[in-house]
């Protein structure tokens, strides 16, 4: 195994997506351009990935759902996590020494609170973020005088040694006074710091050691993926597939960008076919979860199919908000993601899946509120006959019939007295039958007809929407 004691390793460069992710720029700014060229580097990957992992046909969209936000980049390390490399250790490390973690951690080390210091502490800093690493070691040099246990100044020594002056049996020695200076104060700089002496640890050809480091790393820091990555590419060179593949599955569960990463690592090459096994079951397992939720939700676009074409069968129009096509464009999306059988695609299914159910829920919701109130418009105007017929039904019955007969003879009589007996009055006692026969008896029942009109109409309706 080559050992690299005086020079960088090849994984200690920095590749060609980070070229100009470099010191001399303030924190901000380094954000922002390690933020972009993190995109541009999972971008131009995934168009040269095996179908297993990406299909090629993957949109612009789904690759920005993978992006590491501002935030995220402004976390350093942790943050990162597949997007860290050693090669850009010194601009993480900046963007570290920002961040409030950091900064409380300090706040312990500095008990009584000093202008001087602090403006000393400072301009350390900003010598170091600007490259010049002398006048940032000679400040640093003061500040050690009055302050022994301040690991975050021993990791910054330990960067210039190891990246700026390659020296790196002296950067061994800042690192361990790191992770003795850390461990009262902060577990995950402890972590920080041992990963950093595994690295060195496996530039000289101790691979046992660095794994050792870095599953101590793992220890005091659960939640660190670059721990459990190392720690894995050094089980992988150890020859233990076993433990490497358990930590790589739970690293590409945190960041599935990961997969992209794992492809490029040379470290994993005698472990290919394990890892490709690995890439199959997360694969099958993404696409046997996706699957058993889009069943039920194109059941639910089925169903909320037929209660739109039953509402508007009844002659009602349907708010554009409950509108399906829209969802079943959306089903058939995730369909095809899923045909792609890849990782990214069925993780992209993933993501689209959870929104096309809460639209589903919501366009259901809509439906049911619209039908509610179509049923209660009918409800309101069987009210309304029931009222009508009531009225006529108590006051009408023979009773009814005779008084009507009767009070109509005042105009009838005449009438047909006027035309001529006996055909004028024959003719106008006959209109007049005809009329209180209409008003009494057929009415009421035209009435009631149209009541059960409604009834059943009301009832399609409930029927239509009780399947939502």
């Amino acid at each position: 195994m080559d050992t690299y004691t005086d020079q960088l390793a090849p994984w200690e460069g920095r590749n060609a997506y980070y070229k100009d992710v470099k010191l001399g720029k303030g924190i901000g700014a380094m954000k922002t351009i390690l933020k972009d060229q993190t995109d541009a580097m999972i971008a131009a990957q995934m168009l040269s990935v095996d179908e297993i992992i990406s299909s090629q046909d993957i949109s612009e969209e789904a690759i920005q759902e993978i992006s590491y936000s501002i935030k995220s980049v402004g976390l350093g390390m942790s943050g990162l996590k597949a997007a860290f490399e050693w090669g850009i250790s010194d601009v993480v490390w900046c963007i570290e020494k920002d961040t409030e973690e950091l900064s409380d951690v300090l706040m312990n080390i500095y008990r009584v609170p000093d202008g001087k210091m602090d403006h000393l502490r400072h301009k350390a800093d900003d010598a170091f973020a600007m490259g010049d690493m002398a006048g940032a070691m000679e400040m640093f040099a003061e500040i050690e005088l009055l302050i022994k246990d301040d690991f975050s100044i021993c990791i910054s020594y330990g960067m210039i040694y190891l990246f700026h002056k390659i020296d790196k049996e002296q950067a061994l020695v800042y690192f361990d006074r790191a992770i003795k200076y850390a461990r009262p104060y902060s577990t995950y700089y402890t972590s920080y710091a041992l990963l950093y002496k595994g690295l060195i640890k496996r530039d000289l050809g101790l691979i046992e050691e660095a794994e050792k480091c870095s599953s101590e790393a793992i220890r005091l820091s659960p939640g660190l993926t670059e721990a459990m990555y190392q720690n894995a590419q050094y089980n992988a060179l150890l020859n233990r597939p076993e433990k490497a593949i358990t930590l790589l599955k739970k690293v590409i569960k945190e960041d599935l960008v990961y997969c992209l990463k794992i492809l490029w690592e040379q470290d994993f090459r005698q472990i290919s076919a394990e890892i490709a096994q690995l890439y199959e079951e997360i694969r099958d397992g993404k696409n046997e979860q996706i699957n058993e939720t889009l069943e039920e939700v194109k059941k639910n676009v089925t169903l909320l199919t037929g209660a739109v074409k039953g509402v508007k069968k009844l002659g009602y129009s349907v708010p554009d908000e409950s509108s399906v096509e829209m969802l079943e464009e959306g089903s058939n999306e995730v369909d095809a993601l899923i045909r792609n059988n890849s990782i990214f695609d069925a993780h992209f299914a993933g993501i689209l899946l959870p929104l096309l159910s809460k639209k589903l829920k919501r366009q259901k919701e809509l439906l049911k509120m619209k039908g509610n109130e179509f049923y209660m418009d009918i409800e309101n105007k069987i009210q309304e006959l029931s009222a009508g017929v009531g009225g006529k039904k108590k006051k009408g019955g023979p009773v009814s019939f005779v008084i009507q007969f009767l009070c109509g003879q005042i105009v009838a009589l005449p009438f047909g007295w006027f035309i001529g007996i006996p055909l004028g009055i024959a003719i106008t006692e006959g209109l007049l039958l005809a009329i209180c026969f209409y008003v009494n008896v057929i009415l009421p029942q035209d009435q009631w007809k149209e009541i059960s009109t409604k009834k059943n109409e009301q009832e399609k309706l409930m029927s239509a929407v009780k399947k939502l």
